[in-house]
């Protein structure tokens, strides 16, 4: 199973003002939040999105024009958070005109800008997205981010006004969706010209202010189509963990695809998401393959580079016994580790029983002589493992383990080494549960 197939695909929200869907069971403080900004929208997965659509925008990239739903349509969702508050979390579109007055409507009515940023280069006339974050109820939420989707309300409807909707021109015949799913993984849906596919990150337990961010909430990837086959344009989102960005990155600029943007969409939240903007021109099947290399790096089991020290008083036995088993477990396990021993009063050779006994069982034995630990050593270590060695005071900056039940090896080999080994053991399983 590929890591794409273990995300859950989330039909992608409509980027237009769309009927409310089963208007029923919209809960009614949902329902007034809607009333009271004059929008359209849906509620599914304990989450009421409001659909804020950019309909007045004529943008064009690079000479090319683009469809409002490629991306051109803002939204503000509100779900359930601790204490009785909900949590709103909202991308809105604006123009360059738009930005500053729509920002201080936001923070003079007590709500948060969490993010402004680009998701297009060429574009004409240039388009921001503003992130926008606040907590109470969903009346109070409705009436404080009301004035800001009122200047984009107005806004729209002077360029309505001043450019009256042109004749519907004949459809254009479309990118083929179910190819580009295909080879993307995932289902998407189709909205007028554009062919969207949706991703969640469930494997993402990120919590605000108690309420669960899911997809609907904004933690998703996105791709979105339009065009033809044979000349196809691609922009979208992705959601990302700090480890995954540069592998995201690189994915998607050796399929040639643009990266636009990194940032973030939320401010104090845990763990850290990045969000990164791509746009690419092709054909379809090319870009859908550029964006699957990209999804492909989510959800990878992370591999971190450990330095592990290590340490027991003569540097000569049980951590050489230690250095030696971890070494070899750590590889067979794929763990990415940099392991070293050392002593406190290093003797002048490693002991000749280890390492007769290190030999004749097949470990390589990991150093040629003990040699006394460096204030360097401690800073640069992730892990310190002392087997019955005293620090004196200095200072070790990363895990400090004490196995102070090893017996001494000279007075009896077999015990000590069989109780090293069963801590080797123990450290490895707990370092690969960790690094999956």
């Amino acid at each position: 199973m590929t890591s794409v197939t273990r995300f859950v695909l989330v039909l992608a929200t409509s980027l237009l003002a769309i009927p409310v869907l089963f208007a029923q069971d919209v809960p009614a403080d949902y329902s007034a939040v809607m009333t009271a900004l004059n929008k359209k929208g849906d509620f599914k997965d304990g989450v009421l999105k409001v659909n804020i659509p950019r309909g007045d925008l004529k943008v064009t990239i690079g000479g090319r024009p683009a469809p409002t739903p490629f991306g051109f349509g803002g939204w503000v969702a509100l779900t359930k958070g601790s204490g009785g508050s909900e949590v709103m979390m909202g991308d809105l579109v604006l123009t360059e005109d738009e930005v500053n007055p729509v920002m201080s409507a936001l923070l003079d009515n007590g709500l948060d800008v969490t993010a402004l940023h680009n998701h297009f280069f060429w574009e004409q006339p240039r388009i921001f997205y503003m992130h926008v974050h606040g907590m109470g109820s969903a009346q109070d939420l409705a009436r404080r981010v009301g004035p800001a989707i009122k200047i984009i309300d107005e806004a729209a409807a002077r360029a309505l006004a001043a450019s009256p909707a042109a004749p519907a021109a004949s459809p254009a015949p479309g990118v083929n969706g179910a190819a580009v799913a295909a080879i993307i993984g995932q289902a998407g849906e189709q909205n007028g010209p554009v062919y969207k596919i949706t991703i969640g990150r469930p494997d993402i337990d990120l919590r605000a202010h108690g309420a669960v961010i899911n997809a609907r909430m904004g933690l998703n990837t996105w791709a979105a189509f339009a065009g033809t086959d044979a000349d196809a344009m691609v922009a979208g989102d992705v959601a990302m963990l700090e480890p995954e960005v540069t592998p995201v990155l690189k994915a998607l600029r050796s399929n040639a695809i643009d990266v636009v943007a990194i940032h973030h969409h939320m401010t104090d939240v845990k763990p850290m998401v990045v969000f990164l903007h791509y746009f690419g021109r092709g054909s379809a099947d090319k870009l859908a393959r550029g964006v699957r290399a990209a999804v492909d790096q989510l959800g990878r089991p992370v591999k971190t580079t450990r330095n592990v020290l290590f340490m027991c008083p003569h540097g000569a036995a049980k951590s050489v016994l230690a250095t030696a088993y971890f070494k070899q477990q750590a590889r067979a396990r794929g763990l990415d580790v940099n392991v070293q021993s050392a002593g406190t009063e290093p003797d002048p050779a490693v002991a000749p029983k280890v390492v007769e006994h290190l030999k004749a069982n097949g470990y390589e034995v990991p150093v040629a002589r003990p040699r006394l630990v460096a204030e360097e050593d401690l800073a640069r270590a992730d892990m310190v493992v002392t087997l019955g060695c005293d620090l004196s005071g200095r200072i070790v900056r990363g895990d400090h383990r004490r196995w102070d039940d090893i017996p001494s090896p000279s007075a009896d080999f077999a015990a000590a080494d069989a109780a090293i080994k069963h801590h080797v053991d123990v450290l490895v399983d707990e370092l690969a549960r960790g690094n999956r």
